[in-house]
């Protein structure tokens, strides 16, 4: 196996772990219990935890390195920046509505609608895979980038405020709305719901 694909290894291993909640906020990230962990050698366990910090799922207290740790305050400004990127992503994709953007968002629609009892997991997975979708539609590589981390960074915020079936179903409901103001090039529309969208998840934390 190369470094890199070492890297690879411990990179998503944590990552995954972070997402399900394994390792939670907090939890200490020990270079040498990682490599134990891992099979590996403590280099790319170095690598990969920086990769981890990059993406905010982890950051350095004085000597250690954790669980990113969100607080009241710090989960408040995560989603307020989201909701800014967001809402503006909605509003190019209403913009530069595509059939093809159309597809596809509706597919991902019928996912959500089809599943019987689906785990908080997949809710969350199905959820992140909606939201990309308008991110790739805006168009715009540097709002899909931004929005792919900071989405990531809420995932991992557990548990996921999709667990309870009345959630669940209030987001498809505004999910179906958000297609319905991008097909009809409602830019304005869509962007003010997809605020309200993120500012109701807030709540929910």
């Amino acid at each position: 196996m190369t470094k890199n694909s070492q890297v690879d290894v411990v990179y998503d291993q944590l990552r995954a772990k972070i997402l399900d909640g394994t390792l939670a906020q907090g939890d200490d990230l020990n270079e040498r219990a990682i490599a134990d962990l891992t099979g590996t050698s403590r280099t790319p366990v170095r690598e990969g935890v920086a990769r981890l910090i990059e993406d905010g799922l982890a950051e350095r207290q004085n000597r250690r390195t954790r669980v990113t740790v969100w607080d009241e305050e710090r989960l408040g400004q995560l989603y307020e920046t989201r909701a800014l990127l967001e809402s503006e992503a909605c509003r190019l994709a209403a913009m530069r509505r595509s059939e093809n953007t159309i597809i596809r968002l509706e597919a991902s629609l019928a996912e959500q609608q089809g599943l019987k009892n689906p785990s908080s997991e997949l809710r969350r997975d199905l959820n992140y895979r909606f939201h990309e979708e308008i991110w790739q539609a805006s168009g715009n590589p540097f709002l899909l980038e931004a929005n792919r981390k900071y989405g990531v960074q809420s995932m991992s915020v557990t548990p996921t405020t999709l667990r309870t079936d009345e959630r669940w179903e209030k987001s498809i409901e505004e999910h179906t709305e958000l297609v319905r103001h991008i097909d009809a090039h409602r830019a304005a529309e869509a962007a003010d719901l997809m605020r309200q969208h993120l500012e109701s998840a807030l709540r929910q934390r």
